[in-house]
């Protein structure tokens, strides 16, 4: 493998930008990506920082094998303290960025401070400066990348910008890439907008690897893993959208603000609907699966639309949560909220908060700027949208996320208002399926699928479970008998994945080994060093722990991690899910055992020295003893 990138520390606000040499004690400890940025979060953002202001940083880490001749090295991480949440800020996106960055020679961007006017970060060969960018500030991403392109020129370009919503500082803005990758969850987009960087561009060759036409066996045959996976053609033509059906036949598609489980248009709004929107097929860095889309309407009401395809979670997000079931609306709606830079699972969960609250009457027309916040109604959602990005009227409520918009609203908001940590559930109700309801509440960026990928529990036989887990019932799922070992293994490998940069659908929808048995061949071929897969899940470990602790330090959670009350104590009414409510607190106490934690979700003094973690946290330690 090249060298470890380098480090580009830059000051904003001095604008000194400086080249360090990225530690090799790093990445042997926590890889990069999601694992060093956890680090620097952890060892530099002090307790009470304002995360629109000076005192956070923002970071921008590819894996440690991402522009490698990895299949599927592609990714990103970015990181902050979030606004939205005020805990863990954690994003992670594909595309081309992380791999032309790496070309570039960087590893890792370490942005602090403020500019005093909008600017570009613009990096090219071994050198980085700032430039202004005034003009482009009110641009979208997409008008901002297609300027940038102009004025650049050359073909070996990648582009992270922010659009609208960052610079409003809505709290959950997003940072794009292309059309359609996305850095979504968390804000990042607002903290980059705080920071008057509208965006970076970085100019390299192309990423070509190490060995030339020589393919290594290792390489090889986790290549040929992806391609024989089950369910490769699927993923291949129709990324993850055709499970919105599945999801539906299992009871778990959150419908109407999780009213119910599902909904009647879900065979409308199923990937396998927009074919006729389709046009070619894209990539990654790498990756053999292919599974972004081009799309373009026609004819119609949307007619002119382009963009990109969304996955699985923005059409349940901007349909039956919100209960559309017309197929050219969200893609027209999903694409508007990727120009605008808004995080499109918030903004769909954001709708649906408002348009349940408009249907019990505790949102009137005086209150929606005197739009009918109707379900399905995909013109009043859009106004919204719009006026979420400039934050107006009841976009400004909205702009600052579920918990924040339930408080000022108050009278009774709170109750509908479905998120932990501050984090929106995305698309899968907790009631139907038990690890995930747990991963949702232990998350450390907040209620998500994909920090913790709990796959296992409905792709797995329960002879295995059986002898990964102790219990058949840990893929049973509605039991909660051995969810806590279930979500602590995909935590770790979740947590790995995003350190060393490697996309997780080819690694954990397809293949699905979640044992890191080929990730760790391919770390030793690629840096040379002897790791197994017990050194890679220690090393998730260590990401993880450090993770709850800035949660601790910034005072979430407190004081225990919880799910929204509806999904304790409300059984789903029909469905095959029909009659299930979460039992939290048995698969909370097993999960923090198996995470070798105190009762309350903190990590012991014991569990810190066994993951070389305790002299790092000394100065702020985390309560003990109870």
């Amino acid at each position: 493998m090249n060298q470890i990138g380098n480090l580009l520390r830059v000051n904003l606000t001095t604008r000194e930008i400086r080249t360090l040499p990225f530690p090799v004690d790093w990445a042997k400890t926590y890889f990069a990506g999601r694992g060093v940025n956890s680090f620097l979060l952890f060892r530099e953002v002090p307790k009470g920082a304002d995360p629109l202001e000076m005192g956070n940083l923002l970071l921008f880490s590819a894996g440690l094998l991402t522009g490698t001749e990895v299949p599927a090295s592609s990714r990103l991480h970015v990181s902050a303290k979030s606004p939205l949440t005020g805990g863990l800020g954690s994003s992670n996106v594909g595309g081309g960025f992380g791999a032309r960055l790496r070309s570039a020679g960087y590893q890792t961007l370490i942005l602090e401070g403020r500019a005093e006017a909008p600017c570009i970060l613009r990096i090219e060969e071994g050198a980085a400066s700032l430039e202004p960018a005034l003009d482009l500030w009110g641009m979208d991403t997409w008008q901002t990348q297609e300027i940038l392109r102009q004025r650049i020129g050359g073909q070996n370009l990648e582009i992270l910008a922010i659009g609208p919503a960052g610079e409003n500082g809505v709290r959950f803005a997003s940072i794009m890439t292309g059309r359609g990758h996305s850095a979504g969850r968390t804000g990042m987009g607002a903290v980059m907008g705080a920071k008057n960087l509208k965006a970076i561009v970085v100019r390299s060759d192309p990423p070509r690897g190490d060995r030339g036409k020589t393919t290594p066996e290792a390489i090889r045959r986790y290549y040929e893993k992806i391609l024989k996976a089950p369910r490769y053609q699927l993923f291949s033509r129709w990324s993850n959208t055709f499970l919105i059906g599945w999801a539906n036949q299992m009871g778990i598609l959150s419908t109407r603000n999780y009213q119910k489980g599902t909904f009647e248009g879900a065979d409308r709004i199923d990937g396998l609907q927009m074919a006729p929107y389709l046009g070619k097929s894209k990539t990654c860095h790498r990756c053999p699966v292919h599974c972004k889309a081009e799309v373009r309407i026609s004819q119609g009401r949307f007619a002119g639309t382009e963009g990109e395809r969304p996955d699985l979670e923005p059409i349940i997000a901007l349909g039956s949560k919100c209960g559309v079931d017309n197929p050219e609306a969200i893609l027209y709606l999903y694409n508007l909220c990727s120009r605008l830079g808004l995080d499109v699972l918030t903004m769909g969960s954001s709708l649906a908060f408002a348009m349940e609250a408009y249907e019990k009457g505790i949102l009137g027309l005086a209150d929606t700027d005197g739009i009918e916040l109707r379900w399905g109604d995909d013109g009043a959602m859009e106004k919204i949208i719009r006026l979420t990005a400039q934050r107006r009227g009841i976009g400004e409520i909205l702009s600052g996320g579920l918990a924040r918009a339930a408080q000022r609203i108050g009278r009774g908001a709170e109750q509908i208002a479905y998120h932990c940590k501050g984090l929106d559930l995305t698309g899968y109700d907790p009631r139907g399926l038990m690890a995930t309801a747990l991963g949702y509440a232990v998350s450390t960026r907040g209620a998500d699928f994909n920090s913790v990928y709990a796959l296992p529990e409905f792709k797995w036989d329960p002879e295995r479970s059986q002898r990964e887990f102790g219990t058949e019932k840990a893929v049973d799922r509605f039991a909660a008998e051995g969810k806590g070992r279930l979500v602590k293994r995909s935590l770790l490998v979740s947590a790995v994945m995003d350190a060393l940069g490697i996309c997780k659908v080819p690694a954990l929808s397809l293949i699905g080994a979640f044992d890191l048995q080929h990730e760790a061949e391919l770390t030793m071929l690629l840096t040379g060093w002897e790791f197994d897969a017990r050194e890679l899940f220690r090393i998730g470990e260590r990401i993880i722990n450090l993770e709850n602790l800035f949660n601790i330090r910034h005072g979430i959670p407190s004081p225990k991690e919880t799910l929204p009350e509806k999904f304790l104590t409300t059984p789903l009414a029909e469905g095959s899910a029909q009659g299930q409510t979460v039992p939290l607190v048995s698969m909370l106490d097993e999960f923090y055992e198996a995470m070798g934690w105190t009762p309350k979700g903190h990590p012991t003094r014991q569990k810190l020295e066994e993951l070389n973690l305790w002299t790092l946290v000394q100065e702020d330690p985390p309560p003990q003893g109870e």
